[in-house]
């Protein structure tokens, strides 16, 4: 009895629950999103400084790790910025990165 119930039941949730209307199933409207900020691109795509390819003393040894060393900060700082602008979209947007 309680099997001859199960579709009659199914039926009804799906009449009660309705259908989305065309424009929401329509998968080929994209929302836009939000450019990505200039300066993290341009921050991002900044080179290692030149090695030459010669000898070289300490001094510029010294000059190439420190520009190494605050290259690497930049860029640590560009990444943080960009997580948080995609933690922002994904927000605004609803769908929540994994």
């Amino acid at each position: 009895m309680r099997l001859a119930l199960l579709p009659a039941l199914v039926a009804v949730a799906v009449l009660l629950g309705g259908c989305p209307d065309r424009a929401a199933l329509d998968l080929t409207v994209r929302p836009a999103l939000p450019p990505i900020p200039a300066d993290l691109e341009a921050c991002l795509h900044r080179s290692f400084p030149e090695i030459p390819a010669r000898a070289f003393g300490r001094r510029e040894a010294v000059r190439i790790i420190a520009d190494a060393k605050l290259l690497d900060r930049a860029k640590s700082a560009c990444g943080d910025r960009a997580l948080e602008w995609m933690k922002g979209v994904s927000a605004a947007f609803g769908r929540p990165t994994p």
